[in-house]
């Protein structure tokens, strides 16, 4: 009978899962920063900034979300001309406060600054509103 309970518990822990056990996903550090960003907000007083950015990626030109889970977003951005694909991920840690937004170019070895002005856009963004 004791082990039956003990299996009981065990079953339920993994079908339940437990509040403090996070679901977000951790955001990979930029190994080559010349076509990489990686930035960490604090939003501490913002209302709903995952969903503020969510609604400014939708309405982003160009801008597909490709995968959406709850605190985690990632995103295909593809150039204008050339048809280059980035991505974009952001990922929203609601214990701390803050979101953490990597955008990266799949190609090459520069980007002409462009991952820089897209975070710093969806931060800019974030903060006017």
């Amino acid at each position: 009978m004791k082990n039956l309970l003990i299996l009981f518990f065990l079953l339920c822990g993994l079908v339940i899962p437990s509040p403090s056990m996070a679901s977000h996903i951790e955001l990979k550090p930029c190994i080559q920063v010349s076509h990489c960003v990686r930035e960490q907000l604090n939003v501490e007083g913002i209302d709903s900034p995952f969903e503020k950015i969510k609604s400014f990626i939708e309405d982003s030109p160009r801008t597909k979300i490709v995968e959406f889970d709850g605190d985690y977003l990632h995103a295909e951005v593809t150039s204008r001309i050339m048809k280059y694909v980035d991505d974009l991920e952001i990922s929203f840690l609601p214990e701390e406060s803050s979101l953490i937004i990597r955008s990266e170019s799949r190609v090459g070895d520069g980007d002409f600054g462009v991952n820089r002005k897209r975070v710093d856009l969806i931060i800019n963004n974030l903060l006017d509103n």
